[in-house]
């Protein structure tokens, strides 16, 4: 995803047509709760912040095994959030009570692979190249046009 998702951004999401919303999938132990509770903190100041944080999570995924609060902290002033308001987020437990809901959620949904993705109700598995996307998001489109 990380290679087409640019590209998505730069067709669909940009000009209003679509939209990503991420789901977390806590399939490799506390390493994947706490990496997606820190994005989940860090995305509740910011946005776009969340986004930055993503993508270093998945560029930098063999330090995630070993992070801590002082790792996720240093991530999350890297991206231009408070790390104060931060670090109290994510020692509160609670984002990391969301993300284990909202796993949960995907799990209940029938949804085990990665990546996956819901495009307009559909279901796409796997790394997909950028067409593959654009056909989905296309239909959809149509559909709401009434083309």
């Amino acid at each position: 995803m990380l290679g087409t998702e640019p590209q998505i951004i730069e067709t669909y999401v940009e000009p209003g047509q679509a939209r990503l919303v991420y789901w977390p999938m806590l399939d490799h132990g506390s390493a994947s709760r706490n990496a997606h509770a820190a994005a989940d903190c860090i995305g509740r100041q910011d946005v776009d912040a969340f986004w930055l944080a993503h993508d270093q999570f998945y560029a930098d995924q063999s330090q995630l095994w070993s992070a801590d609060l002082d790792y996720f902290r240093q991530a999350a002033a890297s991206v231009g959030v408070d790390a104060d308001i931060f670090a109290a987020c994510y020692e509160s437990g609670d984002a990391h009570a969301r993300v284990e809901a909202l796993d949960q959620q995907r799990r209940d949904a029938g949804i085990f692979v990665r990546p996956s993705f819901v495009i307009n109700g559909q279901s796409l598995f796997g790394a997909q190249p950028f067409d593959v996307f654009s056909d989905y998001i296309e239909a959809g489109l149509d559909a709401q046009s009434g083309s």
